[in-house]
């Protein structure tokens, strides 16, 4: 699924950036540019695919990494 060198981590680290992202008090196009740099970041490490198995594969592993990022801290 990840290949020329692409990082599983990385696209994890993405992920969970991507899911903790809020608007907070910036304005929308910040919050926007913001979340348009990780999705830039993303297509980086996960290339666009017309290969339904790499496409589920992908889908994977964002609810992989939605998971492992709602997980408490502590045991």
């Amino acid at each position: 699924m990840y290949e020329n060198g692409k990082n599983p981590s990385s696209v994890f680290k993405i992920y969970e950036h991507m899911f903790k992202l809020k608007q907070g008090d910036k304005y929308l196009p910040e919050f926007y540019g913001k979340l348009k740099n990780l999705i830039d970041e993303l297509e980086m490490h996960q290339s666009v695919v017309t290969d339904a198995a790499r496409l589920r594969g992908y889908r994977q592993d964002l609810a992989v990494s939605k998971f492992m990022s709602g997980l408490s801290p502590t045991p």
